[in-house]
């Protein structure tokens, strides 16, 4: 039985969503597991370097601070331990050396005598730690404004705003690229953990005590929350590993279809209307046909007075998509999996007396539509 769909959150947690963004061009299938190629990326570094990675505060080095935590986490779980020992070329998962050198700066302090000098908080003596602050007093002079996000009441005024960056992101006129250089400006429009948030205003910038420049930001996220953070806070956490932070490029007009070398044709999804004199046809308000081609849609209709698919009646195309990257007939499957509830069920008499059952006719409002479709192919683009 084929399984039911109630949201685009579904398609996106599902297997579906896996099979969506498969490689067009038809591959051999390759299995590996992710943990082990996470972990011989650290080996692969050590190789390189002649050295563990460390956790650096140099944010050109961000890449190998990640690595140093992975390293971390995997030292501090006998399982994964256990499991990655025979990748272990290099002797990284061996039990640590005690420090027996002499302090020089906070990367020895960070990187060899953590759980020394630092208190190991998994220790069941945990006063050690130097972490542990429960025998002083609490501060009184704590911040005057911690930002957090909450509803905002006024959103539907910015609303549009996303609907449009989302059509801009499918039609390929904007490019998803990685944050970097600390690219925060006013109506920049940026992805954090697959949400989409736009940079409403910033405010008078200041020096911090190390002498950074920072501002306090309002910034509008695409679920309808708003939050006051500082520029410098929210850089950080779009770098953070695991934050999947992105920046979305301004709308590139000159861009045509957003098409590099690169990129794989898998075919069009196309939107059509049906041009029919059928009177139960014409009775039927906001009624769209959704298919996939691998050839030009004009060419796929050009028969369409002589196929039951299309009412056997012309048809007037209303939008289509061009897919790359992407494959085209789940991709297909995916929309019409969250249009399930608005597909036609009725059987239609056709030009030559037979029944016709209509497939892939959907009644629904065209900004409905338009906005489902952009919306599966934004998280798509986001979530790869």
């Amino acid at each position: 039985m084929d399984k039911r769909f109630s949201s685009i959150d579904d398609i996106m947690n599902s297997d579906l969503f896996d099979q969506i963004v498969a490689p067009s061009r038809k591959q051999k299938q390759v299995f590996y597991d992710t943990e082990v190629e996470n972990f011989m990326e650290i080996v692969k570094f050590y190789q390189e370097n002649g050295r563990e990675p460390e956790k650096t505060n140099d944010f050109a080095r961000l890449s190998e601070r990640s690595l140093a935590s992975r390293l971390i986490g995997i030292r501090k779980n006998p399982d994964r331990i256990a499991k990655l020992k025979e990748y272990d070329d290099v002797g990284l998962l061996a039990p640590p050396k005690k420090f027996d050198k002499e302090i020089k700066s906070l990367d020895d302090i960070l990187n060899f005598g953590s759980s020394e000098l630092l208190g190991d908080l998994a220790q069941s003596d945990s006063e050690k730690s130097i972490f542990n602050t429960s025998r002083f007093r609490e501060v009184e002079n704590k911040p005057d404004f911690v930002a957090k996000r909450k509803h905002m009441k006024d959103f539907s005024k910015y609303e549009p705003l996303f609907r449009n960056v989302q059509k801009e992101i499918a039609a390929g006129t904007r490019k998803i690229l990685p944050f970097k250089n600390y690219e925060i400006k006013q109506g920049s429009f940026l992805i954090q953990k697959g949400t989409v948030l736009y940079v409403e205003s910033i405010g008078e910038k200041f020096k911090t005590n190390n002498g950074e420049e920072n501002a306090r930001l309002h910034v509008i996220y695409e679920n309808g929350t708003e939050s006051n953070v500082l520029l410098r806070s929210l850089a950080a956490n779009l770098y953070r590993t695991g934050s999947g932070g992105k920046m979305i490029t301004d709308n590139i007009d000159n861009l045509i279809d957003g098409v590099e070398e690169e990129d794989i044709s898998s075919g069009y999804i196309y939107v059509l209307r049906s041009l029919s004199d059928n009177s139960q046809i014409q009775e039927i308000d906001n009624l769209y046909k959704i298919g996939v081609t691998t050839e030009s849609v004009e060419k796929r209709i050009a028969n369409a007075i002589n196929e039951s698919t299309y009412l056997y009646a012309p048809v007037e195309i209303v939008t289509k998509y061009h897919v790359f990257n992407l494959d085209a007939a789940k991709f297909e499957n995916a929309i019409h999996k969250v249009l399930k509830d608005n597909k036609l069920d009725v059987e239609i008499v056709g030009v030559n007396g037979r029944m016709i059952v209509p497939r892939e006719w959907f009644v629904i409002p065209l900004n409905q539509l338009d906005f489902v479709i952009n919306e599966i192919i934004t998280k798509v683009i986001i979530l790869e």
